[in-house]
């Protein structure tokens, strides 16, 4: 009965989203603070929705197996599949959405960030029922490649043989590059190799500008330019061919807040309206972005600007209430090729939430990562801060201000502490092989994730209390947590 109490609080309390609602996020290693390439992503759709965080292990089949998804998206696989770790949903009734990870060979991948296409581009390429789509791109894209560009090279495959269902777009990274994608029409894609000195903020908009089909860096479809050339609606931006005004949807307000804040944070010397007509998609920072930057980024509701999301309520933050779960893969380049990178995960919505590390080639997580039960359980990782998200965001300075304090001192701890374990972990895979840097990655990253998993439950449990003594006789001094 409490369980179900909670839950039913949970749903009330939590704001319903669009139906697309992801943040994205990709910086070259020139333009990060340690030369790291990073991909990144909020997860946004609901406030009740569990996400799990597991590892699926390799596999060698004698024959090929035929995977079919509720959507009817159906593909023969090839016989080996590689381990890799993703970031599920607990329900999948309507797909597994294996949302981020890394495979065995260090390749990482997001997946997705949905965008719309324009009325011209749905009409003369529409959108294919039974196409390849978010919730099984991960799945069947993510164990079968090696690189950057193999993997999108295998997404452009499978669009080409059995289209796609979803206006998307989808990150990819190795240890030589990342490649960013946009899935356009029913059979119409772009994706090219992000500059090295560059960021981007990506909302649920197209905003590819001018490629050169015939770059190496570029990968696109046959008649990406020739069928809107052919069917009238090929637009140009100064003299160029421009891939998002010609297949994109109009630019929504939810949109427009998202990338204006973003690139006015981290290029705030660089200063975009939100009113402006064409947005670059490509910026460079006035300062190189660390780790910790991109974890605030994924928290930021603009606070202290005209569009204060915690003053308005119309506004669509980057640190959305909606988030299931906000990752980010860092690709650092001291790193052994098979560990990948770093997993910086936080559960539910980032804004009272705590980033916790995993290195790539982990070999299983914690048990509060895979409690599959659709309700509250205060025995999963995603349900503890979920409330506690909820919760802190009724009164930000009465309930969550300590919160946020104490997980950001949580942050700065693990991430110097985060280059002892790279190098003893480098140290181990150079002295002992993969097979004991993956055991000793996998204990240091579970160790982690149950002591913070414990002060998680510890904060729920002394916030509730401190909620519920505070009805009946209002306190002037704000919640804190009993340790630090």
């Amino acid at each position: 009965m409490k369980k179900a109490l909670i839950f039913i609080v949970l749903l009330m309390l939590v704001k319903t989203s669009p139906l697309f609602a992801c943040t994205g996020f990709v910086a070259g290693k020139n333009a990060t603070a340690d030369g790291s390439r990073i991909i990144a992503r909020t997860e946004d759709l609901e406030g009740a929705k569990n996400k799990l965080f597991k590892v699926y292990p390799r596999k060698e089949n004698k024959e090929a197996l035929i995977f079919e998804d509720p959507s009817g998206f159906k593909i023969a696989l090839p016989k080996i599949s590689y381990k890799y770790t993703a970031i599920c949903d607990a329900d999948q009734g309507g797909g597994i959405y294996d949302a981020a990870g890394f495979n065995e060979y260090g390749l990482a991948m997001s997946a997705t960030v949905s965008a719309n296409p324009g009325a011209s581009a749905q009409k003369y390429d529409p959108l294919v029922s039974g196409g390849i789509s978010e919730a099984s791109i991960t799945t069947v894209v993510l164990p079968y490649a090696k690189t950057a560009r193999e993997a999108v090279e295998r997404t452009a495959s499978i669009i080409d043989k059995y289209g796609s269902a979803e206006g998307n777009i989808l990150f990819f990274a190795d240890d030589k590059e990342i490649w960013y994608m946009e899935i356009l029409s029913g059979h119409q894609y772009a994706a090219v190799k992000v500059p090295d000195d560059s960021y981007a903020v990506i909302p649920n908009h197209f905003l590819l500008g001018y490629v050169d089909v015939n770059s190496p860096d570029v990968i696109a479809s046959r008649n990406l330019i020739s069928l809107p050339q052919q069917k009238g609606f090929y637009e140009e931006y100064e003299g160029k061919f421009h891939v998002a005004l010609t297949y994109a949807d109009e630019i929504g307000d939810y949109e427009r807040d998202r990338i204006w804040g973003g690139q006015n944070k981290l290029s705030p010397s660089k200063k975009v309206e939100h009113g402006q007509d064409v947005f670059s998609l490509w910026r460079k920072p006035d300062k190189k972005i660390g780790i910790k930057d991109v974890m605030e980024l994924q928290r930021y509701r603009y606070e202290g600007t005209e569009l204060d999301a915690n003053v308005e309520d119309d506004i669509r933050p980057i640190g959305d209430p909606t988030s299931m779960e906000c990752h980010i893969l860092q690709l650092k380049p001291n790193l052994p090729k098979a560990v990948g990178g770093i997993i910086w995960l936080a559960m539910a919505n980032a804004e009272h939430s705590v980033y916790l590390p995993f290195h790539g080639n982990i070999n299983d997580t914690i048990s509060s990562y895979k409690v599959d039960d659709g309700e509250f359980n205060p025995d999963s990782f995603y349900w503890t801060m979920r409330a506690i998200n909820v919760f802190s965001a009724l009164d930000r300075e009465k309930f969550g201000k300590n919160i946020r304090k104490l997980w950001s001192s949580y942050e700065d701890k693990l991430i110097k502490e985060q280059y002892k374990k790279d190098k003893e972990l480098t140290r181990t895979y150079q002295k002992n092989g993969a097979k004991a840097a993956s055991e000793y990655a996998t204990r240091i990253g579970n160790e982690t994730a149950s002591e913070i998993f414990e002060k998680a439950k510890k904060i729920y449990k002394e916030l509730l209390t401190y909620m519920a003594a505070d009805e009946g006789n209002k306190r002037e001094e704000p919640f804190k947590p009993s340790f630090k």
